[in-house]
């Protein structure tokens, strides 16, 4: 609701003013005192619209200009109510503190007329600086995306550049090839991952997982995916499925599903010591599925834990573990845009719980 301040010396006239707006808008009525020789107000508030008299402007002059020069480039709009022999008093001030006058006596229709284009002005002038803000972060989002993605790529270019040309030496035995040809190997999972990665961000951003949702049995789904992560992340991890409550046929936006299984699984598996145990556990009702991924790993510290969703953020504890710091914020992203919501539970060295909450469609 748009917020008038109003500083009107004549009582009455303040009254009127006060009673009138306060049908439309939300009106606080302004005190002045002097201090330090300038007169301030009372009760300094944040305000759409500022309404003065003659004397109230001559009084409170520099405040508003200061108060205006504060929000911009926002556009803060002041009303002068006026006799004509005050704008010839004032007008060497005017151009710096009065966007409108209107004369007194006043007619109603015409002060609600110049108000609400007055206040219109002023909500055009707030939408156009969100709009550029939202501009310029998303310009420094695809700056330091850029800047990530060419330092990740660089790294595991070189390694198999270097290796490679190793490899040209025909006099290598046969134990130091296969060590070149595992770190090339390497280097090369590791691009991959972080294509991945990439692609999955700007489907996000094309909202390509916004499709309609199919029907899945999800229980099945989930023992199948578990098998191609272990088979290809290589992992002597055990991963542990368990299916609290009878999950049937239930409608699902299937490529959703599987980004946001194989990001958290896979996370849980790169974070944990080998051979130790990753869960899986899904319990269903008649509206949500309900999916914790719970890992023995390196955990995550309370103050990580507050930006862990932000892109290209990544804990502090990790060491060398390879990422980009992108999967996470991918993962809430879609969670969020189907109607999910997604929290986490964890402690140091001792594991962490992601719960994931995602909306059912069992009529489809």
């Amino acid at each position: 609701m748009n917020r008038i301040l109003i500083f009107v010396e004549q009582a009455e006239n303040r009254r009127l003013l006060a009673e009138w707006l306060g049908r439309y808008y939300e009106v606080v009525v302004g005190e002045s005192a002097v201090q330090a020789g300038k007169a301030v107000p009372l009760l300094d508030e944040p305000f759409d619209l500022c309404i003065l008299d003659g004397a109230a402007l001559h009084h409170l002059r520099e405040w508003v200009q200061a108060r205006k020069q504060a929000e911009q480039p926002v556009f803060l709009p002041v009303l002068l109510i006026t006799l004509r022999a005050d704008v010839k008093l004032l007008t060497r001030h005017l151009w710096k503190t009065v966007d409108e006058l209107i004369g007194n006596p006043i007619e109603k229709l015409e002060l609600q007329a110049r108000v609400e284009m007055l206040l219109r002005s002023r909500r055009l002038s707030l939408q156009l600086q969100a709009a550029l803000e939202q501009e310029r972060e998303l310009k420094e989002l695809k700056t330091r995306f850029v800047s990530m993605v060419s330092h990740e790529f660089r790294n595991p270019l070189n390694i198999i550049s270097g290796f490679a040309q190793l490899l040209e030496q025909r006099d290598l035995p046969p134990d130091r090839r296969a060590d070149f040809f595992l770190r090339i190997r390497k280097a090369v999972q590791a691009m991959t991952a972080l294509l991945d990665d990439v692609l999955a961000f700007g489907k996000v951003e094309a909202s390509v997982f916004a499709a309609s949702p199919v029907p899945l049995a999800i229980a099945p789904f989930c023992r199948k995916l578990i098998e191609e992560i272990k088979v290809s992340m290589g992992t002597d991890h055990t991963v542990e499925f368990a299916c609290e409550t009878e999950c049937a046929l239930a409608c699902i936006n299937e490529a959703m599903l599987r980004q946001v299984l194989t990001n958290l699984l896979s996370n849980a598996i790169k974070y944990s010591a080998p051979q130790t145990t990753v869960r899986l556990k899904l319990q269903c009702d008649a509206e949500t599925a309900v999916l914790q991924v719970q890992d023995e790993g390196i955990g995550i510290s309370p103050a990580d834990q507050a930006r862990l969703f932000e892109s290209f953020f990544r804990a502090s504890n990790v060491g060398t573990i390879p990422g980009t710091g992108l999967g996470l914020a991918i993962v809430k992203q879609v969670i969020e845009k189907s109607g999910g919501a997604i929290a986490v539970t964890s402690a140091v060295d001792v594991g962490t719980t992601f719960t994931v909450t995602l909306p059912l469609n069992r009529e489809a």
